[in-house]
Formats: structure tokens, sequence, C-alpha cells
């Protein structure tokens, strides 16, 4: 079992059905994880195996665009975290410290994620607050 057939099946035990669609590397698309994917019904992104269709329908290549946006979008995260948060930085002499090591560096990008957010939005409270003298009056939102 390759390491993408047991991520579907992780996937499984914890949804109770498998993906609809699997957005991996060019070294994951190999024949036995395609026919895998083709056998459960998971869509797996990335160009078929084998000499290219001169002529690719219009759905197939506009899903093809919106999974290689979606999977940039997985990448740019990952090379945050590598770049920002130090994820490629992790030398633990066990594999359960580098595992916790990574977990931590996870949440703590999930922490900074959250304190943007949250900073964001008392900063469009603070903005619609009016001060007049001692009291404060909040501005009503234009309906």
């Amino acid at each position: 079992m390759t390491p993408l057939q047991a991520s579907a099946e992780r996937y499984k035990d914890r949804f109770g059905h498998y993906p609809e669609a699997i957005l991996a590397d060019t070294i994951y698309r190999n024949r036995e994880n395609r026919t895998f994917c083709k056998e459960q019904g998971i869509r797996l992104s990335g160009p078929k195996l084998g000499r290219p269709r001169k002529k690719e329908a219009d759905e197939s290549r506009s899903q093809a665009y919106q999974d290689s946006c979606d999977r940039n979008m997985v990448e740019g995260r990952n090379g945050i975290g590598k770049r920002r948060f130090g994820l490629d930085l992790i030398m633990a002499y066990l594999a359960e410290t580098g595992k916790t090591e990574a977990a931590f560096i996870i949440l703590a990008m999930n922490v900074a994620h959250l304190l943007r957010f949250f900073l964001a939005l008392f900063w469009r409270l603070l903005i619609r607050i009016k001060w007049t003298g001692k009291s404060i009056v909040i501005a009503q939102a234009a309906v």
C-alpha cells in the first residue's frame, strides 16, 4: 500500500467515505495510485499518464486549472511554514519528537492565522466607533 493509498484509507476511516479529489505531487501520480483512485471513484489531479491528447475538453481543462489553483494555495502554506515558522529546520533525534515539533509548528501557524483574523476584526470595529467626548457611540452600519 502506497502512502497516497494509506492517506485515502485514513480519510475514509475518519469521514466514512473516500475524498472527492486528491491534489498530489507528480511523484504520486503513478499507475498504481491512478488505478486505486479510479477504483474508489477519486479524482487524482494532474495530467494523465502517457502522450497528451491534441484537444482537451473545456471541462477537464477548467477542472485542471482549478486543481492547480487549489494545489498552489496548499504549497504556498507549506512554503510559509518552512520559511517563517522553521518547518524545514526540524532536527529531532526521535521520530516521535520530530512529529511533535511539526505539530507545534502547525499549531503556531493556526494561532497566527486566528490572531490576524481577530486583529482585523478589532480594527474594523474600532473604525466604526465614534469618539464623542466622554461617551462612546457605536456608528450604525449602512444596510
